[in-house]
């Protein structure tokens, strides 16, 4: 084999910029069509920011990128072939087609090589197609030169849609601070929510966590971080060097002795769960994210796996990386020192604040490691926030024991005791049958009659609202309205309003302050009805009669018809009479007269009032009369 090189900048080939949006790393893959094939028939793909160094002291500083399903011929260096024909031997006048595939390719401007210089005949003629996720971007046709060194190199950019700025409260009362069971699974309360780390990796990947602080510079979204408690992560993905101990990778990990052929790569999960309950948005501030190797910046990438979920940058250094694909990281492949947290992106690693929004019980993070080989790893800290806000639902009634028609109003007052403020709040009061609607006033949203539903929208940290909701028993019944706090965008410390009504939401025996009723008897009455006389019956004697009508309640009595026809030889010996307390009243103060034989009257008994009707009578003296 001749050790003939060419120089790379023969022949150059715009072929354009691709925009890689809406994936997490782009597939790149390279179509060469060779005129005729040799094992030196070959391909460079390098990215340019790391063109100024020759790191594998090769001559050139045309530095390789390599991958998971690419093999590298020369122990490392910078000439690849497809795996199964490196060894091809020249083959004179015949036509081949090779497909080089490169996975997880992040962000960046690179160059793609095709050359031959060993003089097997081929003088050109030939050319590359590059497809960026399945899409072709374009081709280079490497002219007809008639000589042994033919060259030619296409230039083009893979990018991710960097994400704007978003916000996101959070209190800092509810930042973590200490960790404990750093060993397995580390734990930190934020709050009253727990946070606990759960991870998993792909060998020889690993993670091991300790105690930290976070750095001083101003790089999050709350200067309370700053100084904070935090967790350390160290994620290591390729503790192995490549043949030449410095090779740039993506996810190039050597497991079963062959370099950078299809070993697995380094791959992590870390997961945050919050102790079974669901939260929104909660907030992540991430210090030193990339290291360095080789005098190159590398970086652990973050992706989100919880579906669903959109990552939301709210703050950070420059060289912190936050895309619509929903993936961060630290610029990579840049020349750099090894200084902690810089706002430079040539001398230090990346900080920042990111929220994860969506709705739930725990977030899955996958990382893989982008950097140089035996340099894979990435020391990282973290400090998690969850926004939350302590709602309480009251209610009250105007009248506890209305009369069946008569309107009553029910008072539904929340109030936010935070820390956070609230947004997207609905309370759920559906009307039972026995009350009919008759209308509503809220302070602020809007009710609906027919779903029950109170869009109340947002209450910030110590406010309340209030909603009025007039209505008006259609039964004679012991009514019972209820009320609960159905939807919210933040998790409520002591309460979950998808648990349901009368439910011990936390398991805490705790009585729920998301939830109220109020109890309406309405036309409901206890009347009671006694009747006695003075004298013991004597034929030919006199007497008085006794009625005492009483009413317990809980509603008022009206229209009470007392009667009494008198048994037969006794009469009345003049006019009887009524007289009424607690509020009550009589429909006639007397009545009847002398010889009369009944009593009819009507009263209205408010609860605890009574009516006494009073008959004076007289017994017949002839014993046949009875």
């Amino acid at each position: 084999m001749k050790s003939l090189k060419c120089k790379l900048t023969a022949v150059m080939v715009a072929i354009g910029g691709f925009l890689a949006s809406g994936a997490k790393a782009a597939t790149v893959e390279f179509q060469v069509d060779w005129p005729q094939w040799s094992q030196e028939n070959r391909i460079e793909f390098y990215n340019t920011a790391v063109d100024a160094v020759d790191r594998d002291n090769d001559g050139n500083t045309t530095e390789i990128i390599n991958s998971n399903l690419v093999t590298t011929r020369y122990g490392g260096e910078n000439a690849m072939c497809v795996p199964g024909f490196c060894s091809n031997a020249a083959t004179a006048n015949t036509p081949f087609t090779q497909t080089y595939t490169f996975n997880n390719v992040p962000a960046g401007n690179y160059s793609i090589v095709m050359y031959d210089s060993f003089g097997d005949g081929w003088d050109g003629g030939g050319d590359v197609t590059v497809f960026i996720n399945g899409v072709n971007i374009g081709s280079a046709s490497v002219p007809t030169t008639g000589t042994s060194t033919s060259v030619a190199t296409a230039t083009f950019a893979v990018s991710d849609t960097a994400t704007g700025t978003t916000t996101q409260t959070c209190s800092n009362t509810s930042l973590t601070s200490a960790w404990s069971n750093l060993a397995s699974s580390p734990q930190a309360t934020s709050g009253s929510i727990p946070v606990a780390i759960t991870t998993s990796t792909t060998s020889p990947a690993s993670w091991v966590f300790s105690a930290d602080t976070m750095n001083t510079i101003n790089a999050w979204s709350s200067t309370a971080v700053q100084g904070r408690q935090s967790l350390g992560t160290l994620f290591e993905w390729d503790p192995t060097p490549g043949a030449n101990g410095f090779e740039p990778v993506y996810q190039a990990v050597n497991t079963d002795g062959a370099v950078n052929d299809n070993d697995p790569g380094g791959l992590g999960t870390l997961q945050i769960s919050f102790g079974g309950r669901t939260v929104n948005n909660a907030i992540v501030h991430l210090d030193r994210v990339g290291g360095v190797g080789g005098g190159v910046a590398n970086s652990a990438r973050w992706s989100t796996n919880t579906a669903g979920v959109t990552l939301g940058r709210l703050a950070g250094v420059g060289h912190f990386r936050t895309f619509t694909n929903n993936t961060l990281f630290r610029t990579m492949l840049v020349q750099s020192a090894n200084t902690e947290s810089s706002t430079n992106g040539a001398n230090g690693t990346a900080a920042g604040s990111v929220v994860y929004r969506g709705q739930y019980s725990s977030l899955s993070l996958g990382l893989d490691g982008i950097g140089l080989e035996g340099a894979g790893g990435d020391g990282m800290e973290m400090v998690v926030c969850v926004p939350q806000s302590d709602l309480s639902l009251t209610q009250t009634v105007s009248n506890n024991a209305p009369n069946v028609g008569e309107n009553i109003t029910f008072t539904l007052t929340l109030v936010n005791n935070g820390p956070d403020g609230a947004n997207n709040i609905q309370v759920r009061d559906i009307l039972p049958a026995e009350l009919d609607f008759v209308s509503s006033t809220a302070s602020q949203g809007s009710y609906s009659s027919a779903s029950g539903v109170w869009t109340v929208g947002t209450v910030a940290n110590g406010n309340s609202v209030t909603l009025n909701i007039v209505a008006s028993p259609n039964t004679a019944t012991v009514i019972t309205n209820q009320a609960e706090i159905i939807n919210a965008d933040r998790v409520d410390p002591d309460s979950e309003f998808r648990s349901g009504f009368a439910t011990d939401d936390l398991s805490d025996g705790i009585a729920d302050d998301d939830e109220s009723s109020v109890d309406v008897s309405a036309g409901v009455v206890d009347i009671a009805v006694s009747k006695t006389s003075v004298n013991d019956f004597v034929p030919g004697g006199t007497d008085t009669y006794t009625i005492v009508v009483s009413n317990s309640g809980p509603s008022e009595a009206n229209g009470v018809a007392i009667s009494d026809n008198l048994p037969s030889g006794v009469t009345l010996s003049g006019s009887w009479s009524c007289v009424s307390s607690g509020g009550a009243s009589c429909s006639a103060a007397s009545g009847g007269a002398a010889g009369g034989t009944s009593v009819s009257l009507t009263a209205d008994i408010p609860a605890g009032g009574q009516v006494t009707v009073t008959m004076p009578v007289n017994y017949s003296d002839n014993p046949s009369d009875f």
